[in-house]
């Protein structure tokens, strides 16, 4: 019997490591193309990543939207151990990948641990797998994407705590919750579900338990306290900011009625992109409708999944449709509860809805996964068509057209004239496979991360290139145009999907 057990357990991992396997390769499939979005976060964070390999060591993470609050730093040592192994971003999306597609097994343990049913649980972890979302995340490379790992971490452990009384529990609940708050400091709306089922479930929750949450929790954001220590509390103005009205005048805020459509755009969104990507509409009301019928039906583990996908009510005013990563971490949920439905239709007798409902949902995401992921972070991404793939062919243009000679570079970009894309693109791809670097001769880039050389006097052809324009004034890019004609002569212009170089000649005496 016990030989007959472990066979099954065998044969059990051996099922869901394969459903890791598939999600991993759905998430890398276009990489070897330089199919993935490399814009100006993504430069910010491979430049302080190689800081840190360099040894100077970081306690302060990326800045959030609201100014004076930052995430915590733990991205870039992420970013560090992907960059160790070179300064190709490929390579860190590959190892992201990873990260993101190891909640595979989260999914599973959780989905068991609430149903105590192996074929759901290998059901919501192959519609994780396949999730549209989710492979969008895997080769995003920015700090959000981690969470998508350890908030279902949170969940796992906070389910542990309150049903099984598991003295690993409140540890893993702080670890989980912890680094999703170093990936993205808004996470922390998470402790409003975690203070519910605690005060729910009270009676299993010891004061021992509490203090050792606490201690590990602290332990894990304690470079964010550090921070604050260090650069002045600059936090608290952040948070200040956060709670006050985005309006200067006050009759005109939104109301509650602006703020419940917005979320229900926001979920709405978030649901489909983990159902049915294709169909907004129909994804969305879907899950809406499947959490809704746990909810009615009082189950434990329906309330709780209830709480996860809809935790980000409380949050619902600090973005709009163009902040989707607040609700990072969400998606795994969406998977659990289709998994559960889906499951439990069968063994009711509805096979054949169960069938087609999982069917469609997997043909569903790999369409859209066809679709769109060779463009890069679609969902994320504001400046559309900025792939490494583009980049890279704009930078073999002006090597090629250069012919060997030195040339110089300038930009219009987003951020505004801060050219650190294209600066860390022609340090490390320029210099390993042409053997110089291009030079500049645009704004003034004192205070940024890292600059290319200024150019020589001697130096005659100049090149200006274009990143789309998805959010850069146009008034910027005639300013910017004017300013390189009155240096050099425009004489040929090239475009890379949406990236544009002109190439042009110096003016003499210029």
């Amino acid at each position: 019997m016990l030989k007959e057990l472990y066979r099954d357990r065998v044969k059990i991992f051996a099922l869901v490591f394969l459903i890791f396997l598939l999600g991993y390769f759905l998430r890398v499939m276009y990489l070897s193309h330089n199919d993935l979005t490399f814009g100006y976060d993504q430069a910010r964070d491979a430049i302080n990543a190689q800081i840190i390999l360099g040894g100077h060591l970081k306690i302060q993470g990326p800045p959030a939207s609201i100014q004076g609050l930052n995430h915590g730093v733990l991205y870039y040592y992420v970013m560090a151990i992907a960059y160790a192994f070179g300064k190709n971003p490929a390579n860190a999306a590959y190892f992201i990948a990873l990260i993101n597609s190891l909640t595979v097994f989260i999914v599973f343990a959780i989905t068991y641990q609430l149903t105590k049913k192996t074929w759901a649980a290998i059901l919501s972890s192959l519609l994780f797998s396949i999730s549209f979302e989710a492979t969008q995340y895997a080769t995003w490379l920015s700090n959000p994407t981690t969470a998508i790992l350890t908030v279902p971490l949170m969940y796992l452990g906070l389910w542990m705590w309150i049903e099984k009384k598991n003295k690993w529990a409140p540890l893993i609940t702080a670890l989980g919750l912890g680094l999703s708050i170093q990936s993205e400091i808004f996470l922390a709306y998470h402790l409003i579900p975690l203070a519910i089922w605690l005060w729910v479930s009270r009676k299993n929750v010891t004061r021992r338990q509490l203090l050792v949450f606490l201690v590990f929790l602290g332990l894990v954001l304690s470079s964010i306290f550090m921070s604050e220590i260090k650069f002045g509390f600059r936090g608290i103005g952040g948070v200040k900011t956060l709670f006050s009205s985005s309006s200067p005048n006050l009759a005109y805020s939104n109301s509650v009625g602006d703020y419940l459509v917005l979320y229900l755009n926001q979920i709405g969104r978030i649901f489909a992109f983990n159902t049915y990507p294709g169909n907004i509409f129909y994804g969305g009301l879907l899950v809406i409708i499947l959490a809704a019928y746990y909810v009615f039906k009082k189950e434990k583990a329906g309330l709780f999944i209830a709480s996860w996908l809809f935790s980000h009510a409380t949050v619902v005013s600090l973005g709009g449709t163009s902040t989707p990563f607040l609700m990072v971490g969400i998606g795994p949920a969406v998977s659990i509860l289709l998994g559960m439905s889906i499951y439990r239709w069968f063994a009711s007798g509805y096979r054949v809805l169960a069938v087609i409902t999982l069917v469609i949902l997997i043909l569903g995401n790999l369409a859209i996964i066809q679709r769109e992921n060779p463009k890069g972070a679609t969902l994320f991404s504001i400046q559309k068509e900025m792939t490494l793939k583009r980049e890279v062919e704009a930078i073999d243009f002006t090597y090629m057209e250069s012919q060997g000679k030195k040339f110089s570079i300038n930009s219009v970009t987003s951020p505004l004239w801060i050219n650190i894309v294209w600066t860390y693109l022609y340090k490390w791809y320029g210099a390993r496979n042409y053997g110089y670097i291009a030079e500049w001769h645009g704004r003034d880039q004192v205070g940024q991360l890292d600059s290319l050389p200024a150019t020589s006097k001697d130096t005659k052809l100049y090149y200006l290139i274009i990143e789309p324009m998805d959010g850069v004034p146009t008034q910027y890019l005639d300013q910017t145009i004017q300013e390189e004609n009155a240096v050099s002569t425009l004489v040929k212009e090239q475009y890379f999907g949406q990236i544009r170089v002109q190439e042009r000649i110096r003016l003499e005496n210029k």
